[in-house]
Parts: C-alpha cells; sequence; structure tokens
C-alpha cells in the first residue's frame, strides 16, 4: 500500500499466480526480471498473441541487460529531421542561434518492426560491441562455465577478450548497476506508452566494468533487409 503513496492516481497490485494468457491479456505492458532464455520466450510469445508489449531486464553483478519487443508493428510519433539547405559555414557558430519564432516543429507517424526474443539469433558481430554481450548471451543460456564460453565465442568471432574482472564479478545485485538499467526501462515504458520519440531496438547493455552501454538490434536469424519506415541501422 504504501507504494501508492506517491501516485494516488496510480493502482498497485501484487500477483503470486504465474504469468499465464489470462493475467497477460490484462495489461498492455509485461515487464519481467530475473528469468532465463526459455522463460522469457514463452512469455514473449503469449504477449504477441495478445498485443501486449513485452519488456525483459537483467542484472548480475556488474553487467546489466534489457531486451524488448513491442510487436511486429508499433507505429510512433517523431519530429521530423530538418535539412539545412544553405551553405555550409565551416566557422564555428559561437553564438547562441537565435530562435525564429516562424520556426514550429513538425511531428511524423513512424513505424518500427520488432523481433520476436525467441527469433534473435547469436550476435556475430563484435568486434566494436561491447563484452557484455558475450557475457549476456552464455548466461541467459545458463552456461555453465561462463569463462570458457566467452573464450571460445571470442575466438570464433576474433574479437577482444572479455575482462577477466567483468566475468568475477556476475554474482548478486549491484545497487547502481540495477538503478541504471531500471532508468533504461523506465525511459522506454515511457516511449511506448505515450507513443513520442523512437523506441529502443531492441537490446540493452551494461558493462560495470568500464561504466559503457550500448544498444545491438538483434535481428531474427532469417531477418531480411527490406524498406522499413524506420531505420534500424
Amino acid at each position: 500500500p504504501n507504494l501508492e503513496l506517491p501516485e494516488p492516481l496510480v493502482t498497485v497490485r501484487s500477483a503470486t499466480s504465474e504469468l499465464d494468457m489470462d493475467t497477460i491479456k490484462q495489461y498492455s505492458i509485461v515487464c519481467i526480471t530475473d528469468g532465463d532464455r526459455a522463460e522469457y520466450e514463452v512469455v514473449n510469445e503469449l504477449c504477441r498473441e495478445h498485443g501486449v508489449v513485452f519488456l525483459a531486464s537483467n542484472t548480475w553483478g556488474m553487467t546489466g541487460w534489457m531486451f524488448q519487443d513491442c510487436g511486429e508493428k508499433f507505429r510512433y510519433i517523431a519530429e521530423k529531421v530538418k535539412v539545412n539547405s544553405g551553405k555550409e559555414n565551416s566557422k564555428p557558430d559561437t553564438k547562441r542561434r537565435k530562435v525564429d519564432e516562424t520556426e514550429a516543429s513538425q511531428y511524423e507517424e513512424r513505424e518500427a518492426n520488432f523481433t520476436r526474443f525467441k527469433s534473435t539469433g547469436d550476435f556475430n558481430s563484435l568486434r566494436f560491441s561491447s563484452p557484455a554481450v558475450l557475457v549476456v548471451e552464455g548466461l541467459l543460456k545458463n552456461t555453465g562455465d561462463i569463462e570458457s564460453y566467452c573464450e571460445e565465442r571470442v575466438a570464433k568471432n576474433k574479437c577482444k577478450p572479455v575482462p577477466a574482472e567483468l566475468l568475477r564479478n556476475l554474482s548478486g545485485e549491484l545497487v547502481p548497476i540495477c538503478a541504471i538499467v531500471g532508468g533504461v526501462v523506465s525511459q522506454e515504458i515511457i516511449k511506448i506508452v505515450s507513443r513520442k520519440d523512437a523506441p529502443m531496438m531492441n537490446s540493452f547493455y551494461y558493462d560495470g566494468l568500464s561504466g559503457a552501454g550500448i544498444t545491438e538490434n538483434m535481428k531474427c536469424c532469417d531477418w531480411k533487409p527490406t524498406k522499413p519506415l524506420l531505420s534500424t541501422s
């Protein structure tokens, strides 16, 4: 009950039953944590059947992760990109730009196409990515020896090795890591509910050792490039 005090218009309910079809269809967004890949795949499929947005997140020590699936077609409103048709000025503009009162922001409807969690494959292009991707990949698969798994993936993809310190700190829940991942999840939920601004596509990885967070579009295994309204690059 005390959770409702800051926001009296928000109803907070706790449920001890399993997430089945009847439970999920009552909501517009379902966010689950601390699960494994098999659990996320089942819940994601139930959400897809009823048009419910699915979010999953985990933290393991200094590593954090989030995935979201807003459906095959998710429409939202975003500000149009303004193209400067004037001549380029090589000199830096040191003065604050004056606001033109006649210049109004224009918005347009866009469409984003998301991937089901069960359709995402292993990430193969890791040369410029984060080591947290490999760590999360192995942990979601319940890999027994995460260190050996990362070494094999590093050798296969010829990418940078995963720091030993990051692998040693995968137990427990660290408050700063939980706060960062929780903040990203909250940000995405607000964008999804309001349907304003582009949602993140579609995975977020946080490496607490370096303090860097990245987003990766984990496309489906049989993904083929089309001509979407939203660029997925």
